[in-house]
């Protein structure tokens, strides 16, 4: 068995120290794809289900540490059905995975006129049993599809509190509500006391 000198020991050690993080930097620039993650798109022409998928694949890119150039080389590993054929077809026009997404989002999600959005609001009145939060929460989602900036916190209030089931609404004074916080926690109130 060989022994090393104080001063090759010395050598080996500064060695391994200086190629240690070029591994690591190698890791990190390779580090990740869209193998498995679970999001899939198969094409459907549904404003939601496109932000649901891009929302789920921007997580996992992010949290898997995927690059942009890599990303955009794997995106084709999410499609399914029509969206495989629509990438063949659009792929050299995204430059970018900005652009890729981009693209995704203005055939398969156009944006909805905001007067549809308005309808499609004050049509969904508040269930009989429907908890709160659940209402609460569609309501917010459909004001999430109009331009940003359109409507303060206190006008968005009046249209989802005259929504409400008439039971809120003898309970929680709407001149005492400020937020959608509160609205919620005053209703949750309301559940527990009339339950």
């Amino acid at each position: 068995m060989t022994q090393l000198s104080d001063a090759q020991f010395l050598i080996l050690i500064d060695t391994i120290k200086s190629l240690a993080p070029q591994q690591v930097e190698t890791e990190q620039q390779s580090k990740g794809s869209f193998s498995n993650c679970s999001a899939r798109f198969s094409g459907q022409r549904d404003h939601d289900a496109v932000d649901e998928f891009i929302t789920a694949v921007e997580t996992y890119k992010e949290v898997e540490g995927i690059s942009d150039k890599d990303a955009l080389k794997g995106i084709s590993l999410l499609f399914d059905s029509v969206a495989v054929m629509w990438w063949r077809g659009v792929r050299r026009e995204a430059k970018t995975w900005e652009s890729a997404l981009q693209l995704l989002r203005d055939h398969f999600s156009p944006t909805k006129p905001s007067y549809l959005v308005y309808l499609e609001i004050f049509e969904m009145k508040q269930n009989e049993g429907e908890v709160i939060d659940a209402f609460i929460c569609k309501q917010r989602a459909l004001l999430a599809k109009l331009p940003e900036g359109r409507h303060d916190e206190e006008t968005e209030l009046d249209f989802i509190y005259g929504l409400m089931l008439q039971k809120y609404r003898e309970h929680i004074p709407r001149h005492e509500i400020k937020s959608f916080r509160e609205l919620l926690e005053r209703g949750r109130t309301v559940e527990r006391t009339r339950h």
